[in-house]
């Protein structure tokens, strides 16, 4: 859907995790006069929209004459283009695995002059399918991308209402602990999919490791993750007064089965959103939406 004109009614559809649903969500808000969630309950999300939110845009069925949105990415509109050239995304861009290498061995060995393949991490070929083959996109970019955006999807991301016994949880715990020398630290480690824990968590943990080491040693890491034992992985390397994680009631490698894990996975989320830096697991959405509900201004690297 990429029109100048905004849709009476639009609809969210995404069926995956939390992450591309607030995002799909917010696109929803963007594209149409009014803008409502048919937010299904299925294997990857056992929490009903109700259980997480307190926005009254919850819909059981489509209204027949509703605009769908069933994307995960944020949308991109003609008049947005003028902000974004050609070619601008990284992420799902579909470019060949030499290309992408060569041009981040490029953008390394000369400096960095320009911030094309920050987040440019090999091999990457993330849904490609869904790419636009003039790669204008701004999904997974983060810091990259520009302020144009950020001034139309922050307001929209402000609007979600998160229930109030929920972001208390998260405040109450947050206050006195995350503060300015505290770094998010968001790990998948894709324990459900064994391809894609071989592909992207063995590599990305020898680049979370450089992260790590090189932070001041005052500095302590706020944990998120998939992974239950990556919590004392890093606490036996890093120290237990370094390490900060809520603690939860649910475990975190089952916290999809069931809607008290899905609750605590969105205190995560917005534990993470009260840190300015943040670690962040390449093709995440989970950080990313993280990033966006703490304003879209936090210091980010991919690993």
């Amino acid at each position: 859907m990429q029109s100048n004109s905004r849709a009476p009614l639009v609809v969210s559809t995404e069926t995956a995790g939390l992450g591309n649903r607030i995002k799909s969500w917010v696109s929803a808000m963007r594209l149409g006069d009014a803008a409502r969630v048919h937010w299904a309950v299925n294997k990857n999300m056992p929490a009903a929209f109700a259980e997480l939110f307190a926005n009254d845009c919850s819909v059981a069925e489509v209204p027949a004459d509703a605009a769908l949105y069933a994307s995960w990415r944020l949308a991109i509109l003609p008049e947005d283009e003028e902000f974004l050239p050609a070619g601008f995304a990284t992420v799902g861009a579909g470019a060949h695995p030499l290309i992408r290498g060569i041009g981040k061995a490029w953008w390394s060995l000369t400096g960095r002059r320009t911030d094309r393949y920050r987040y440019m991490l090999f091999p990457k070929s993330h849904s490609r399918r869904s790419a636009r083959r003039d790669a204008r996109h701004i999904d997974l970019e983060y810091g990259r991308i520009p302020q144009h955006f950020r001034d139309v999807y922050g307001p929209l991301f402000r609007r979600i209402a998160v229930l109030p016994e929920i972001s208390a949880r998260a405040a109450e715990w947050g206050a006195g602990r995350i503060d300015e020398t505290t770094i998010g630290v968001q790990i998948r480690t894709w324990r459900d999919d064994p391809r894609r824990y071989r592909k992207y968590h063995l590599p990305a943990a020898r680049r979370l490791a450089r992260l790590l080491d090189g932070t001041d040693p005052r500095s302590r890491f706020l944990v998120v993750s998939d992974n239950d034992e990556i919590i004392g992985d890093l606490a036996a390397r890093y120290g237990a007064e370094r390490v900060l994680h809520f603690p939860r009631a649910t475990a975190r490698r089952d916290s999809w089965r069931t809607p008290e894990g899905i609750r605590e996975d969105l205190i995560d989320m917005l534990l993470l959103a009260r840190t300015r830096r943040l670690f962040a697991s390449y093709l995440s959405t989970f950080s990313e939406a993280a990033w966006w509900l703490g304003g879209a201004t936090a210091s980010v690297a991919v690993f």
